[in-house]
C-alpha cells in the first residue's frame, strides 16, 4: 500500500468552476457564464457595449440575471476589440471574460469559411477544410464553457514535492500540473477516488499544449528523470483522446460524461479551434496569461 504525502508546494489549490451541482448541459453552461463573470467583468462589459447610455450601474443590475442579454453582449465586436487593444484591461477583467469573449470571436471568424489553419510541430500553417465543424463545436454551450474553464486552469499552475512510501521505501518527486508525464505518474500513486480528476488534467494538458503551443510547446525535454524526447502533436492527440475517454467513465460535477466523450471523439477539431484562437488573438498574449510549458526551449 502506498502512503502519499504532500510536503511542500500547492498542488490542490487550482481554482474550480463556480458550479458544483449536476444539471443539464445547456442550463449548466448558462449558470457557469453568469457566476463566473465578476462585478468588475460585468462593469467592463456594460461600459464597453452600452456606449450610448450613462446609467451603467442600472444596466449592470438589469443584465446580471439575464443570460440572453449577457450572451448578446459577450458577442459584441466592441468587446473583443477593447480587450485586445487596451493594455490596462488586464488588471480589470478576469481571464474567464477574456477567453469567453475570444472563443466567441473565433466562432464568428470561422462562420462562412470552408477551411481553417492548424500548425504542425515545425510551426507551419496547414489549411484544414473543417471550419464548419469547428464553428459547430464552439457553438455548443457545454463544450465552449469547458474550453473556457480549461484555459483558465492554466493561468495559475501548481507544483508540489511529494513523498510516498512503497514496499517499505520512501520516494520523493516534484510534480507539476503543467507536465503531462507528472500527472500520468501521479495517476499510479493516488487512491482510485482521485484518479478521475487526474485523467481530466492529463487530457487538458494535451489539448492545451497542442492547441495553444503547437509551434514550440509540443517540443520539450522530459527532464533528468527520463531520456530527453519530443512530444509531437500526434502524441498529444493519442493521450488526450485516451484520458478524456477515461474521464468520461467517472465524470465529476459540473461536467457530464458527454463533454468528455465529445472531446475524446473530436480532439483534433478542438485542437484546431484552439490553434485558430492562438493564431488570431492569443499568441501575443500568451506570456501575460500562461506559464511556459516545462522545459520549453522555444521563443515565447
Amino acid at each position: 500500500m502506498r502512503s502519499l504525502q504532500r510536503r511542500e508546494g500547492n498542488f490542490t489549490s487550482r481554482r474550480q468552476p463556480a458550479i458544483f451541482c449536476w444539471c443539464g448541459a445547456a442550463n449548466r453552461a448558462r449558470l457557469v457564464t453568469k457566476m463566473r463573470l465578476s462585478d468588475s467583468d460585468l462593469k467592463f462589459v456594460v461600459e464597453t457595449v452600452a456606449t450610448r447610455r450613462r446609467d451603467h450601474d442600472h444596466i449592470l443590475e438589469l443584465v446580471r440575471d439575464r443570460e440572453e442579454l449577457l450572451e448578446a453582449m459577450l458577442n459584441d465586436p466592441k468587446l473583443a476589440e477593447r480587450l485586445l487593444n487596451e493594455e490596462e484591461v488586464f488588471v480589470r477583467v478576469s481571464p474567464y471574460l477574456m477567453f469567453a469573449v475570444l472563443l466567441r470571436r473565433v466562432r464568428r471568424d470561422l462562420e462562412g469559411r470552408s477551411f481553417l489553419f492548424e500548425r504542425d510541430e515545425r510551426g507551419r500553417r496547414i489549411p484544414i477544410f473543417e471550419a464548419p465543424q469547428a464553428t459547430r463545436l464552439l457553438g455548443d454551450l457545454g463544450t465552449r464553457e469547458y474550453l473556457i474553464e480549461m484555459l483558465c486552469s492554466f493561468v495559475r499552475t501548481n507544483s508540489s514535492l511529494l513523498y510516498w512510501k512503497d514496499r517499505g521505501a520512501w520516494h520523493k518527486r516534484k510534480f507539476s500540473d503543467l507536465d503531462m508525464d507528472d500527472m500520468i505518474a501521479l495517476c499510479h500513486l493516488v487512491e482510485p477516488a482521485f484518479k478521475p480528476r487526474l485523467y481530466k488534467r492529463v487530457a487538458d494538458i494535451a489539448l492545451f499544449l497542442a492547441g495553444i503551443y503547437p509551434d514550440h510547446g509540443s517540443f520539450f525535454s522530459r527532464g533528468p528523470r527520463s531520456r530527453a524526447t519530443r512530444c509531437a502533436v500526434a502524441d498529444y492527440e493519442r493521450e488526450g483522446r485516451r484520458f478524456y475517454t477515461l474521464a468520461a467513465q467517472k465524470p465529476e460535477p459540473p461536467w457530464p460524461a458527454s463533454v468528455f466523450e465529445d472531446l475524446a471523439q473530436k480532439f483534433t477539431l478542438a485542437r484546431e479551434a484552439l490553434n485558430s484562437l492562438n493564431d488570431f488573438y492569443l499568441k501575443p498574449l500568451r506570456g501575460r496569461y500562461f506559464d511556459q510549458p516545462p522545459g520549453n526551449a522555444g521563443p515565447p
